[in-house]
């Protein structure tokens, strides 16, 4: 909601889950036959409808469209997702209530091997946030985005806010990977990369560690396929 009154061209909705995934836009009305002004759509229990919509409405252009529904559904938008990366069409999916953090739902609502099987898809950013800048970030680079369908997994549970020194998060995170919290020494003990909720369970284990003499450096890695574009030597 806060980027609807910036990005005039923000369309989308929800696979009947708005009110869990909060992708409704307020005050914008909902587009069908009788409100073609709306900017809210209603794509009902049909995820994989859903997905290949957002292409459709993609490949068109002169909007930027959007659809949400829970992570562990991605199986069902599969075949329309890695279609958007092979059609090279911008499109934005948003899949929330990430990680076995969902704990209330059972195991049929954990997405576990989900991740891995996205992240090896051709042309398909997956972005993960560690926190609300990364969030941020990963709205901006999505809507950037002119050959590359983006993926925005986020958790249900709450998750802490880390300050940061130096650059901002934005630069930070276009990068797919950055020091969160830097080692003592040059050379630190150990390095722990995160990504989503695990950052901040990394950030505690550093705590941890360092009591016990072992000093360590934090990576934040929201998206390994914009790592994998930096150079060796920021690698």
């Amino acid at each position: 909601n806060a980027l609807k009154d910036v990005v005039a061209n923000l369309f989308g909705g929800s696979a009947d889950l708005e009110g869990s995934v909060k992708t409704n836009l307020k005050d914008e009305g909902v587009f069908n036959t009788s409100n073609s002004t709306g900017r809210n759509v209603h794509y009902g229990v049909r995820e994989h409808g859903m997905a290949a919509a957002l292409n459709g409405m993609a490949l068109h252009g002169g909007i930027i469209p959007f659809g949400g529904t829970f992570f562990v559904f991605t199986d069902y938008c599969r075949p329309s997702i890695r279609l958007a990366g092979l059609m090279k069409t911008p499109s934005i999916f948003v899949m929330t209530h990430d990680s076995i953090g969902l704990g209330e739902d059972g195991p049929t609502h954990q997405p576990v091997e989900h991740l891995a099987s996205l992240r090896a898809m051709p042309n398909v950013n997956v972005i993960r946030p560690g926190d609300a800048n990364e969030v941020s970030y990963a709205w901006k680079s999505a809507i950037e985005s002119q050959e590359t369908p983006t993926i925005i997994v986020l958790t249900r549970q709450n998750i802490p806010t880390f300050s940061r020194d130096g650059e901002n998060a934005a630069k930070l995170t276009q990068k797919g990977a950055y020091i969160l919290a830097d080692s003592k020494k040059e050379t630190p003990d150990a390095i722990i990369v995160g990504t989503g909720s695990e950052v901040h369970l990394a950030m505690e284990a550093k705590s941890t560690l360092e009591t016990q003499g072992i000093d360590v450096r934090v990576v934040s890695m929201p998206c390994w396929e914009l790592f994998q574009e930096q150079s060796d030597d920021y690698k």
